[in-house]
Parts: C-alpha cells; sequence; structure tokens
C-alpha cells in the first residue's frame, strides 16, 4: 500500500515537544488531555530493515501498543524465522505496551552517528514520529535467518560436449638406468551429466641391458550422475573417487578397495557448492546504513567487510579454524559508532555431516585380483552415519570369495574456547577385521592453534605375515607405526619435536624403494620386487629454525639433532644438522626479468659417518611474473670430495608447460664424472565440433575445457590478450587464434581475459568484446567457449616534409584513426594496423609519405622525418578516395578540417 498517514498533528506535535523537555512525569498541559492519552495510526512495521507492512498500532506520550501483534509475529515466522521460542517471545512481548526510544530516530538526532538501532536482549522498538514509521529489533540470538541458497552448482549454459585429454611425458637416464613413462587421462561428454573416463599410464625401464615395458589401465568407465546427490559407473575403475568429493569422501583408509570391473552406484559431493556449505556458527549483525564491519580475534584483524544497510551475515570463510570470541567493530562515514562480540566456532569445510555411501560389484582385475583365481568376485560397500556436525561412523566391507573384511571409524572434530586452548582437535579411529585372521587399527589426532600437534599410529597383522604369499588380496607383511610431531613457536623460532617407531614383518618392496645401505639395492633392476624379513627403527628428532630478513636478504637458519636406531646397523647414531641459507632477489628496472639467488651451507656431525660439511649456490632468472618461465644454475658440493653442477629450465604457455634438468657429478677421488637428465612435458588435447585445440596440462583427474577465441582485423597477429585462468595457469594468446585451458571437472573455475602488458614493442592491443572476469561450472568431458574481440594500436611520431623539403603544413592524414599536428610538419598518429604509405590532404592536393620506423621506444614508432611526394586522387588506393569523399561530401572545401575516426 503505497500511502502513508501523518500519525499526530501538529498540536500533538507541540505537546510531545514540551513533555519530552519536562519531568520524568510529565505533566500534560491544560487543554491536551485527550491527545495525551494517545491515537490509534497505521505505522510501516520494519524488521532490521526489511519491511513488514502496515499494522495498527496505539501510541501515547511514552509508549506503543500494537493492536494486532500476532499478526506481526505471523509475518515475520513466514518472511524470515520459523524458530518456535522466537515465536513465544514474539506473541508475549509485543502484546505488552513498548517504549518509544524515538530520540534514537535518525530523523530525530540529526543523523548521529549510530542512530536507528537499539540493542536489546529481548524485543525493542524505535518510533520514527517524523515519517510514521516503527523499527522493530530482537535479541543477537534472534536475529533473521539468512535463507539458504542452492548449494548445487548448475552446469555453465552454453558448454558443449567434448574430448578432454591430457598427457604428461617423464623421463629420467643417467648412464646404467633410465625410465620414460606416458600418463594420459582423457574424458568425453556423453549425455549431460555423463561422461566416460580413461586413466593409462605407460612406463619402459632400462637398467644395464634388462629392459621391461608395461602398460596399465586405472579407470576406463561410464558414469552417469542423477538429481545431483546419486553418480551410477561401470567398467575398470579404481578407488579413487570413493575418497574424493567425486563419490562421497568416504575414508575406509584400512578396507582392501583396489581396482575392479564392474558396476558402483553411490552418493556425490560433486555438485555441491562448498562456498554455501556452512562452515561455522553463523556470525550477524544489522546496519542502519552502509557501513565498514571489521571482525578482530583479540588483536588480530580477521576481515573487513563494506555491507549494505540491513540484517547481514558475515562471510566467516577464510576465518581461522576454532572456537572463540569475534569483536565487531561497526564504522559509519569511518567514525566507530559501536561495537559487539560474538562466540564464534569453526570446525572447517570438511561435509561430515552429511549421509553418504556407496556399493560396488565386480571382478578383480590388474593387480589386485588373486593369482589363483583370476575371475574373482567381489561386492564391496560402505557407508557414512553423521550423529552430529562434527561425529560421524564410517563402517564398510569387503567380501570375496575366500575372505571377508569390515572395517569401522569415527571421525569427531571439537573447537576449544577456554583461555589460551581456543584451537580445534580432530580425531580418527578406526578397526579392521578379516575373515583370514587379519587386522589393523589406526588412531590418529591433530590439534592446531598457532601450534600444532599430530599423533599417527598403525597397525596391521596377519597370521602368516612371515611367509612369502602372493594370496592376500590388499596387503602383505605386518607392520607397526608410531609418529608424534609438535610444532611450537618460541619467541622468534619456531621448535620441532618429533617421536617415530616403524617395524615391518614379512613385506614386498621395490629394490628401488630400499635404503641405499641395503645391499640388494644394486644387485638387480630397480623395477623388481624383493621379500625382506624384518626391520625395526625408531628416531627422536628435536629442531630449532628461524626466519628473519636483512637489508632485503632472507636469512633461513636450522638446527637439528636426531638419535636413531636401525635394525640394519649395530648400535644407535646420533646426528647433528646446522643449515644455514642466504636468499636474495633482484628486478630489472621497468619492471623487466627478476631474479634469484641463494647459497648455503650445511654442517652434519654423524656418530655413524663422521663429520661432513657441504655447499650450495643457486642463480634463477624469471621471464615473468607468474615464475612459469624459468632458468637457473646451481652447484653443490660435499668438503672437497664431490662437486654437482646442475642447469635446470622451467617454461609454461599457451601450448603446454614442461621442464628440464641436466646435472654433472664429479667424484674428485675416483676422477670420475656421471651425468644424468630428467625432464617432464605436460599438455592436454581438445577436440569438439569447432575442430582440434592443443593446450596446457592440468592435473591429471577428469577434466573439461575453457576455449577462448580471439578476433583481430584480418592480418593482424601482434595484438594480443593475457588469459589467466585460477586453476589452469595463464597464457599470452595472439589475435586471430584459438586458445584452450583444462580445468577440473566439477570444480568451479574462473577465468580472466585483459589487455597484455607484454605485447611486441610498439604495439598496444585493446579489448572490445569479452574482457573481465568469468566463473563456470563443468562436468568432465565438456568445453566452454568465450570469443575475445581485439584491436591492435600502433602510434607513430614523426616530420613530414614536401618535394622541396618544406614542412607539409596543416595536412589531414586520411587512412589513421587519430591525429595531432605538432607544427612544423610533426604529427602524431594512431593506427589500428601497420602502415608503410600514408596518405595526406592539403585542400585540394594530395600526398603520399612512406613510413620507414627508425625506432621503437615502448608504444612510439618514430619514422623520423619523412619525405612525401604529390599524388593525384585517381592513384589513392579506393578506401582514401572514399574517405576524400565523405570528408568533402558536406562541407566543400572546408572538409579539410575533419579526420578518419572509423
Amino acid at each position: 500500500m503505497n500511502i502513508r498517514i501523518k500519525p499526530l498533528s501538529t498540536a500533538l506535535a507541540t505537546l510531545l515537544f514540551v513533555c519530552n523537555h519536562s519531568a520524568a512525569s510529565p505533566k500534560v498541559p491544560a487543554g491536551f488531555e485527550d491527545l495525551a492519552k494517545g491515537q490509534v495510526i497505521w505505522l510501516d512495521v520494519s524488521f532490521y530493515g526489511k519491511p513488514l507492512g502496515l499494522f495498527q498500532a496505539k501510541v501515547d506520550l511514552e509508549k506503543v501498543f500494537f493492536l494486532r501483534p500476532d499478526e506481526i509475529a505471523a509475518t515475520i515466522h513466514e518472511k524470515y524465522n520459523d524458530s518456535p521460542v522466537l515465536q513465544l517471545l514474539l506473541r508475549s512481548a509485543l502484546k505488552q505496551p513498548l517504549k518509544r526510544n524515538g530520540n534514537l530516530a535518525c530523523s530525530s538526532s540529526g543523523n548521529a552517528p549510530g542512530c536507528d538501532f537499539i540493542e536489546t536482549d529481548t524485543v525493542a522498538v524505535i518510533y520514527d514520529e517524523n515519517y510514521g514509521r516503527i523499527s522493530l529489533f530482537l535479541g543477537k540470538g534472534y536475529l533473521p535467518e539468512k535463507k539458504n541458497d542452492d548449494k548445487y552448482y548448475d552446469t555453465t549454459i552454453n558448454s558443449r560436449n567434448a574430448l578432454v585429454h591430457q598427457q604428461n611425458i617423464n623421463f629420467v637416464a643417467d648412464q646404467n638406468y633410465q625410465s620414460a613413462s606416458v600418463q594420459g587421462n582423457g574424458s568425453l561428454g556423453i549425455t549431460e551429466n555423463g561422461f566416460i573416463n580413461v586413466d593409462w599410464l605407460w612406463q619402459g625401464q632400462r637398467f644395464y641391458s634388462d629392459s621391461v615395458q608395461q602398460t596399465d589401465v586405472n579407470n576406463a568407465y561410464f558414469r552417469q550422475d542423477f538429481l545431483k546427490k546419486i553418480y551410477l559407473q561401470g567398467g575398470i575403475m579404481d578407488s579413487r573417487d570413493i575418497f574424493s568429493n567425486m563419490g562421497g569422501n568416504i575414508n575406509l583408509s584400512q578396507l582392501p578397495l583396489g581396482k575392479i570391473r564392474g558396476v558402483r552406484i553411490g552418493s556425490t559431493l560433486a555438485w555441491i557448492d562448498q562456498n554455501k556449505v556452512v562452515q561455522g556458527t553463523p556470525v550477524s549483525v544489522f546496519l542502519a546504513r552502509e557501513a565498514r564491519v571489521d571482525a578482530f580475534r583479540d588483536g588480530q584483524l580477521l576481515s573487513s567487510f563494506y555491507l549494505r544497510p540491513g540484517a547481514q551475515v558475515l562471510d566467516t570463510r577464510t576465518f581461522p579454524m576454532g572456537s572463540y570470541t569475534v569483536t565487531l567493530r561497526i564504522h559509519e562515514n569511518n567514525q566507530l559508532v559501536r561495537t559487539e562480540t560474538v562466540p564464534y566456532t569453526g570446525t572447517g569445510n570438511a561435509p561430515l555431516n552429511t549421509f553418504q555411501w556407496f556399493l560396488q560389484v565386480g571382478n578383480l582385475t590388474g593387480r589386485d585380483q588373486n593369482s589363483s583365481d583370476d575371475n574373482q568376485r567381489v561386492v564391496q560397500g560402505g557407508v557414512r552415519i553423521p550423529f552430529t556436525d562434527t561425529l560421524s561412523l564410517t563402517a564398510g566391507s569387503a567380501l570375496l570369495s575366500n575372505a571377508r573384511y569390515w572395517e569401522s571409524a569415527a571421525d569427531w572434530g571439537h573447537g576449544f574456547s577456554s583461555g589460551p586452548i581456543d584451537g580445534v582437535l580432530t580425531a580418527r579411529i578406526s578397526y579392521l577385521h578379516g575373515s583370514d585372521g587379519s587386522q589393523g587399527n589406526i588412531q590418529q589426532l591433530n590439534y592446531n592453534d598457532g601450534f600444532s600437534l599430530s599423533f599417527y599410529r598403525s597397525e596391521m597383522t596377519a597370521p602368516d605375515c612371515s611367509q612369502q604369499t602372493t594370496k592376500r588380496y590388499s596387503y602383505s607383511g605386518c607392520n607397526k607405526s608410531t609418529s608424534l610431531m609438535l610444532s611450537v613457536p618460541v619467541s622468534l623460532w619456531n621448535v620441532n619435536l618429533g617421536y617415530s617407531i616403524n617395524s615391518n614383518q614379512g613385506r614386498y618392496t621395490y629394490r628401488r624403494d630400499l635404503s641405499e645401505d641395503d645391499i640388494s639395492r644394486l644387485t638387480g633392476a630397480p623395477w623388481e620386487q624383493v621379500y625382506t624379513n624384518s626391520s625395526h627403527s625408531r628416531t627422536w628428532q628435536v629442531g630449532f629454525s628461524r626466519s628473519f630478513s636483512l637489508n632485503d636478504i632472507n636469512i633461513n637458519t636450522s638446527i637439528n639433532a636426531l638419535r636413531r636406531r636401525d635394525s640394519g646397523f649395530d648400535g644407535t647414531d646420533n646426528v647433528a644438522f646446522l643449515n644455514v641459507s642466504l636468499t636474495f632477489g633482484s628486478n630489472r628496472s621497468g619492471g623487466g626479468n627478476r631474479s634469484l639467488s641463494t647459497l648455503g651451507t650445511n654442517w652434519q656431525s654423524s656418530q655413524r659417518g663422521g663429520d661432513s660439511l657441504s655447499y650450495n649456490a643457486s642463480y634463477s632468472r624469471f621471464a615473468d611474473d607468474n615464475g612459469e618461465n624459468e632458468f637457473g644454475v646451481s652447484l653443490y658440493g660435499i668438503k672437497a670430495q664431490t662437486l654437482t653442477a646442475l642447469a635446470n629450465a622451467r617454461m609454461g604457455g599457451q601450448y603446454g608447460n614442461g621442464t628440464l634438468t641436466v646435472s654433472n657429478a664429479y667424484d674428485r677421488i675416483e676422477n670420475h664424472h656421471t651425468l644424468s637428465s630428467s625432464g617432464n612435458f605436460g599438455s592436454s588435447l581438445v577436440i569438439d565440433r569447432t575442430g582440434l585445440l592443443w593446450g596446457r596440462w592440468g592435473d591429471g583427474s577428469p577434466s573439461s575445457a575453457i576455449a577462448l577465441n580471439v578476433d583481430a582485423p584480418e592480418g593482424e597477429m601482434l595484438a594480443r590478450v593475457n588469459v589467466s585462468v585460477d586453476s589452469g595457469g595463464q597464457a599470452e594468446v595472439s589475435g586471430n587464434s584459438r586458445a584452450v585451458f583444462t580445468v577440473p571437472g566439477y570444480r568451479q573455475s574462473t577465468f580472466n581475459v585483459i589487455e597484455s602488458s607484454s605485447a611486441p614493442a610498439g604495439v598496444n592491443s585493446e579489448i572490445s568484446k569479452g574482457s573481465g572476469s568469468h566463473s563456470v561450472f563443468l562436468t568432465p568431458g565438456k568445453v566452454f567457449s568465450r570469443g575475445v574481440e581485439v584491436t591492435s594500436h600502433y602510434t607513430w611520431l614523426g616530420r613530414m616534409i614536401d618535394e622541396n623539403n618544406l614542412p607539409l603544413e596543416d595536412a589531414i592524414p586520411l587512412n589513421v584513426v587519430s591525429w595531432t599536428p605538432l607544427g612544423q610538419g610533426g604529427f602524431t598518429l594512431e593506427t589500428t594496423k601497420l602502415l608503410k604509405t600514408l596518405y595526406v590532404m592539403k585542400e585540394n592536393a594530395f600526398w603520399q609519405c612512406q613510413l620507414k620506423v627508425k625506432a621503437i621506444r615502448d608504444v612510439v614508432r618514430w619514422v623520423g622525418t619523412t619525405q612525401c611526394a604529390s599524388t593525384e586522387m585517381a592513384s589513392l588506393p579506393g578506401a582514401e578516395q572514399k574517405q576524400v569523399e565523405l570528408m568533402t561530401a558536406g562541407n566543400g572545401n572546408k572538409g579539410r578540417t575533419t579526420v578518419q575516426n572509423k
């Protein structure tokens, strides 16, 4: 209803003024007695800045009494908060007369800082008599609830099916051993929410005259999602999706979940927008006007918010985990108007409070199948049941023809807020039982609060752990492992304490993973597996480290002591380390290439190995700001015995990213050189209905892609734009070309298109369409295309003379975008393409001037003095003839004062 009813007459306003300036019990002037009894009027009621509508109330000199309070309570229930406790409070409090608090209204207080707000534990109002409205306020525990937005992503419109394949090549080689591998992952979109994924690996190794090659297919399946909550997939698949958000993020760390050929169905978290999942207790604040809100934890500024009027819920995603008190400082017009304190508890973004499950049936395949049964059937399943927001129970089983396995685990997290203990504690307990007599258990605990404490213990036992058997489904041997780590800041130092104990009995391991002191390491090929009987080790470690800066030099120091006892050696080894390193960088003037240099030395004293002093020096030069293009050299030596020289290069761009390292180790005692090299190159291939695109490597997971079509005027290859993707690096893309960036599937990715700052000298690129930031959410096997239009701008500086070597004054260029005469024939011109000939007109005469660039400074092309030759209009190119006609058509000879501006 667009009506406004004046609440009081002028006489009543006068009466109120007299009464408000009298004693606490106002004396009503004679003749105003009826007015003092109050009036029934319609008032515009708002709830924390949100309109509720018009309601009747009786207003007297001191109180406001709502005639139909249940209607107000019902409106709040419907629009903002359906809490039963709040409804009882409203229906009770609104039936009582409420104090007016009119002096707090901004219209009555001259817009004093903090006006239009009142703090209360129950219900309070501010009556603004000048505008006939009432603002309703509640206690902090009853602030209006923020309506939850849809927590699920929607696939970005205009995305289409495509084949997105990533490939990564790695190699390492020295005189005796060479190894190469190719990893590939391809996703092909089939339906709107369905795709095929193939993940494969080829590896070839050579050791002296022995060689081996192997190809593995880890995944080859079709997946279809339903209602953004359930997925169904079939084919060859390992367990990685079960443990990630592509599945239900179900952690069954001991249950044998290997690779199978079969069918899986389960819940998925892939579509959930983690930014909209509750991260911690809500922090709300009411603002009467636009304000800045600073959130502090003790003296630490957590974040600043610039918010609109109304009830606002702060974004606490960047708040540290823990349970503590947050102080809110509200500033209006840069002036502090009030301070509020609220409790906060955050335990991270792991969705432990959701029910998740999976079930799969099939045959074991590859290395996971039993050698005595090449077609062994398996049924596996798991479920996570939430009991509270911070406590969940996970259970799973694996049923084979000759064995049964069950695992159960409990995960718990808690935020503390008791003095110095105000961090977050997370804990996990897991137990495994197998019908073949195998058992396992895990205990894990982590605490973080300025200092960090972590404890991990695992144990796996089997009745035949000392026997060499290949019938075990998921593991061999028996093992126990315990580790404890404490990291505490003390003054300017960081102190680390650690303890670990490990024992293994009867297990298979690769030779390359054995200790360098183990004689079995060098008695065969690195890819061979050997059986080890037993090993035991116990280690204590303490370390002190500190980093500080001195005259732009970063200095890192550390002191470590270690005490280790290993079954492979007699006695106990005591080791001490002392390390010092200096790091300093430099930038060229003008923002060019930057470099980084490091000098370091390390002293080590070992009871078993004696004393040794090592040193290192390195230098790296970076060709860009993001550090993708790098060249570096380094030296490393131990005493005067060995010296290793190394050169490395790293490059990244539109078509991939790779590294190459070459090193030479020289042993002075043996007078022997050992050469080695290693490297990798990653890229991606995208095929859609528009053709084939070659791009950058992503992360090797099922992926999608973002394609950019950069259009420029014909022949303009120097125009460039800079494209950066938050999960896929950045690249400079030339005009009239296409670029593709691989991004992870089921993840929102943001890309940004801006004008290039590293364009060739003398060129300035301007984006006329498609610039800015854009976010997309794509399922694997999808590509999203965006068009970008860019134009090159060339700036020319020079001087024109005629055949008589006289300055060509008052001449108007015909084939330029803009120009500025500088006198004596001097000029600056701007064009959108490279020019060889400049055509100018003076009155009814025409000249052609040859432009020869003599120097380029930034974006300016200096052509010096150019001699122009006279020509006829008939000899001008067609475009320039039309330009002359347009310039002279409406103005006659006065047309010489206009220029082209296409």
